[in-house]
């Protein structure tokens, strides 16, 4: 079997990392390497990983310039055939690196293949599971057209590969992933299936949740601007030096994990409804309700699932 290397970045997870180690190394049939990027960590996130005393796991030390250039560092002492990511407060579910590797040790025509992702709370409780494609299919046409449907840490790419795309361009800031995405499209065809292959988290110390809506939404807009300019130019912008001038951050816009963990709750609960799964809709329906008890919005959705009966379309 190819030896796998998994980059962890990482920043101050202390509360985290034990866990996202552990769903990555319950993996015992494959070959594999956890290489952890220290991010200039102040807290005790390296001694909780050094605690695992695995031999699977190294620490190396991180430039100290953001989540795209540690990711990077963790690329180039990367020693396996395959690779994916993990950030440091996330999950691997059980097989998920057995099954990519099976994907691409059977189908050599593939230089990656991805997967859906479901988000989970602070304590690990499942939020939402994305809807990214209820069918297996190639993606490569897709993401040379600037779509993405997925997260790129659910994403197995051939080492080769991503050293190809020289890896993430850490000027476009949270959204180097989405870029990163694109530019593999460039290279490779690229698989996707519709299983669950990662957990995302969401809290408040995340990148999600420290950028403003602004920022976050110039970012994603420029990453998808820039694949059309490769696409009928033959570069971009950053290619070229000049890319364009990011907003200033209002730090006003910043949206709490309490309201995106919200929202994809209501979101969950009208979907289980509509399937007419009057009991999971209740339950989904409360449950945002105690992510955020003074939002009005939240109340209103739960007495309207209450009321209507199950298997209709929610009335806007």
């Amino acid at each position: 079997m190819s030896l796998v290397s998994v980059i962890v970045p990482m920043y101050n997870a202390e509360n985290f990392i034990s866990a996202t180690l552990g769903s990555i190394l319950q993996e015992r049939d494959i070959p594999l390497e956890v290489v952890v990027v220290n991010d200039g960590c102040t807290d005790a996130s390296v001694a909780k990983v050094k605690a695992f005393e695995d031999e699977r796991v190294r620490v190396i030390d991180g430039p100290c310039q953001g989540f795209a250039a540690a990711t990077n560092a963790g690329l180039a002492e990367a020693r396996g055939e395959i690779v994916m990511r993990g950030d440091a407060d996330d999950l691997y579910p059980p097989k998920r690196i057995a099954q990519q590797v099976k994907w691409l040790t059977t189908h050599p025509e593939l230089g990656a293949v991805s997967g859906s992702f479901a988000t989970i709370d602070a304590k690990g409780n499942l939020v939402a599971k994305l809807s990214c494609g209820q069918y297996a299919e190639e993606i490569t046409e897709e993401l040379r057209n600037g779509i993405t449907r997925n997260h790129f840490c659910t994403f197995a790419v051939r080492t080769e590969v991503w050293k190809a795309t020289g890896g993430n361009r850490p000027w476009l800031d949270s959204a180097s992933d989405v870029d990163l995405q694109l530019r593999v499209g460039e290279l490779c065809r690229v698989w996707y299936v519709p299983d669950i292959l990662y957990y995302y988290r969401l809290h408040d110390a995340s990148v999600t949740h420290r950028q403003g809506n602004v920022e976050r939404e110039f970012f994603e807009s420029i990453a998808r601007e820039f694949q059309q300019q490769r696409l009928t130019q033959g570069s971009d912008e950053l290619q070229r030096g000049c890319p364009p001038t990011p907003p200033q951050s209002d730090g006003q816009s910043v949206k709490k994990a309490g309201e995106h963990v919200q929202g994809m709750l209501i979101g969950s609960a009208w979907r289980e409804h509509q399937a007419g799964h009057k009991r999971q809709a209740l339950a989904m329906g409360m449950r945002s309700v105690i992510a955020q008890p003074i939002n009005l919005t939240a109340w209103r959705s739960l007495l309207a699932l209450a009321v209507k009966p199950a298997g209709r379309r929610r009335i806007q």
